[in-house]
């Protein structure tokens, strides 16, 4: 075996071993799921999930941050992917809420996580949020500077949208409903970027003071 082949298969062995584990943390939890589990659905001994991850926290951090890499991978995809800032923000929220219609479970995951690991900084989650919600700041910071969005907070509207659509995530996901979460998108995005007030709607609201 030629030491390509063998890394090779290191590495494809520690993407399964991901993979069933994200698929055991997100139906058991992280306390109820067992590393022996994980080795019995990959018929393998337990002392080989120990030789990559040597503890069940360090697997179930190493499923977080697989996740959330993937999740960032595809969204820096979508903004590298066109110079316009209005783009940028529809694809983004695009590409995020697509994530999630192929990987509703990870949802789980991040909420074990916070619940388990109370004593860290901050979930991981949060501090790839930040990384993520830089380029959003940036592509708000641009349309402003051109004039086309008025003189607002760009972090903290920012922010509003990154929790925006990570609330509908969420709530899609406790609701159990059916529907695509990407069909979601035009609507945010077209919320965001206009309001729900028509001309009428907004001097109606401007003269209630």
């Amino acid at each position: 075996m030629t030491s390509d082949t063998r890394e090779r298969r290191l590495v494809q062995r520690k993407e399964d071993i991901l993979a069933e584990a994200t698929s055991l943390f997100a139906e058991h939890g992280y306390s109820r799921a067992k590393v022996d589990d994980v080795a019995l659905r990959l018929n393998v001994g337990k002392g080989t999930i120990y030789r990559y991850f040597p503890t069940k926290e360090s697997l179930f951090l190493a499923v977080v941050d697989k996740a959330l890499d993937d999740l960032l991978c595809r969204i820096n995809s979508a903004l590298d992917s066109t110079d316009d800032p209005f783009r940028r923000i529809e694809s983004g929220i695009r590409v995020y809420l697509t994530f999630f219609d192929e990987n509703l479970h990870l949802i789980e995951i991040f909420i074990h996580e916070r619940a388990e690991f109370r004593d860290r900084n901050a979930p991981t989650y949060t501090v790839y949020r930040t990384s993520a919600i830089k380029r959003l700041e940036a592509a708000l910071a641009s349309l402003k500077a051109d004039g086309f969005v008025r003189d607002v907070n760009v972090q903290a509207t920012a922010s509003l949208l990154s929790d925006m659509v990570y609330g509908a995530v969420h709530s899609h996901a406790m609701r159990g409903e059916r529907h695509k979460l990407a069909s979601l998108a035009p609507l945010i995005a077209g919320i965001f970027f206009q309001g729900i007030l028509t001309p009428a709607g907004k001097a109606a609201h401007k003269q209630r003071g």
